[in-house]
Parts: C-alpha cells; structure tokens; sequence
C-alpha cells in the first residue's frame, strides 16, 4: 500500500531558511554547477581527456558540509559523487546492475578510508573508473556494429532490453540461453531477441559472449585463477572454447593477455 507523502515539517524548512540566510550573509559559494555537469557529461561519453580537463579546472566555491565531523563530510560528498557518477554511466552505456555493483563497491570501500586527502583521491580514482568502463563498453559495442560512433548516449534504452542485460550481467558463471532469459521476463523468445537486436545491433547470443570475455578479460588482469578454472567460472564447456572466443574478440588468446596486463601470472 502507497503511504501518504509528508510535506517537509516546520522544524526542518525553519532550519533550511537559517542555514541559507547564513551562507548568503557570509558570502558563501558552492562549488559551480558547470563543472560538475562537464564532469559528468565526460563520464557518459567515456571522454578520459575531458574528464581530466574539467578536474583540473580552478574556481571558486567550496564544497558543502554534510557532517559536523569533517571526515563524514568528506565521505558522504564522495559517495553522492559516485552515485551520480554511476548514473552517468548508465546514459554512457553501461549496463544498470554493473553500474549499480560498481558503485557499491567503491562506497565500501571509501568507508575504509580514514584520512581526507586519500579520500578526494578515490573520488578521482571512482571518476576514471566508470570513464574507462563506458568506453571500453562504447568500444566493444562499436566493434560489435551498434551505433558507437554517436556523439550522444541514446537517449531511451527499452526496459525489457536493459532487464535482459542485468539479466547476463548477474549470470555470467551460467550457460546463459535466451529462452531463459525470456522465461525469467516472461517474454515471447523470438520477441526478445527481435527487440534487443533491433536496439543492440547484435544478437543476445553475441552480447553474452561479449560481456562473458570483458569478465574474463578482468578476472585475468586481477586475479590469480587458473585460466581453466576462469573458462569453467564464466560457463564455457572447455578451456579451448573459451581461448578461441577470447581470440575473437580481445586479438590475442587468455595466456597472451594475462603476461601482457595481469598483476599475477597464470601456471598454465
């Protein structure tokens, strides 16, 4: 049952009201409203060169007090910086439960930061992270024959399409077939693969394949898996079959990549 909406209470439009009198009667500024707009735009278009322009911009203003303890403050600036963020990186592309799985990540991390400094650093660190992940996402998308080469994020992504890829996204480590996907959406099949390919541009089937090897791509370069084990993780039948994908879409096989980008190496 819908409960009845409360309008703001006395006490808290009285203290509002102080508060900008206060800001007003010293001559208080926030940070401008364009900069962080162009912060934005440049995480939606997966710009790192904007983003790292806009960042090194100097202006006036400062920035907002959430919290008595300045710590606290910082956080809670950080962490609705990366809430926006990560809402601009869903209009750049990026898929609504990776968007959303990333931000809760890096809240939890930021609440184990214990000194300022480090923690305006992570919100640059958050910034180039979701920058870089929409365009990597731009990229594969380009490669794959959707309209990557459009200056503006599409404006309108069917619900159905983009429950299909929260969908792949949080199945990864399934055999993932588009009559299951249908099923759990309680969709026609043929329907569902109508509607995304004619937004996507690919089939379901590519775009699993494809999003199944940017998590390999990733558990290469950040863990220490056995390339086999990671082939079986993402619900490939056999190590070859995933070697020969990866090649198709990276240009290099697992073991190539992992020696040229991975923190660790893989024993096979």
């Amino acid at each position: 049952m819908n409960q009845k909406p409360h309008a703001p209470s006395k006490q808290i439009q009285k203290r509002i009201m102080e508060e900008v009198f206060q800001r007003q009667e010293n001559e208080a500024i926030h940070n401008p409203y364009e900069q962080e707009l162009r912060e934005l735009y440049s995480i939606e278009q997966g710009d790192e060169e904007t983003l790292a322009q806009s960042i090194s911009e100097t202006y006036e203003g400062d920035f907002g007090v959430l919290a008595k303890d300045p710590l606290r403050s910082h956080k809670n600036l950080v962490i609705g910086n990366i809430t926006m963020a990560s809402r601009a990186a869903i209009r750049g592309g990026l898929s609504v439960e990776e968007a959303f799985t990333v931000a809760d990540s890096l809240i939890q991390q930021l609440e184990e930061i214990d000194n300022i400094p480090d923690v305006s650093a992570f919100k640059q660190q958050a910034q180039y992270l979701y920058v870089r992940l929409v365009a990597a996402a731009r990229e594969a998308a380009k490669k794959a024959g959707a309209k990557g080469k459009e200056k503006e994020p599409r404006p309108f992504q069917n619900p159905l399409v983009a429950r299909t890829k929260d969908y792949i996204f949080t199945h990864l480590h399934d055999s993932i077939q588009v009559a299951q996907i249908a099923s759990h959406l309680q969709v026609n099949p043929d329907y569902l693969s109508h509607l995304f390919h004619r937004q996507e541009k690919v089939t379901v089937s590519h775009y699993i394949r494809r999003e199944k090897i940017k998590r390999g791509e990733n558990l290469l370069k950040y863990s220490d898996y056995r390339i086999q084990d990671i082939a079986f993780y993402l619900g490939f039948c056999t190590q070859s079959h995933f070697a020969k994908v990866f090649q198709q879409f990276v240009g290099m096989s697992p073991k190539e990549y992992r020696k040229m980008y991975g923190i660790s190496h893989d024993s096979n």
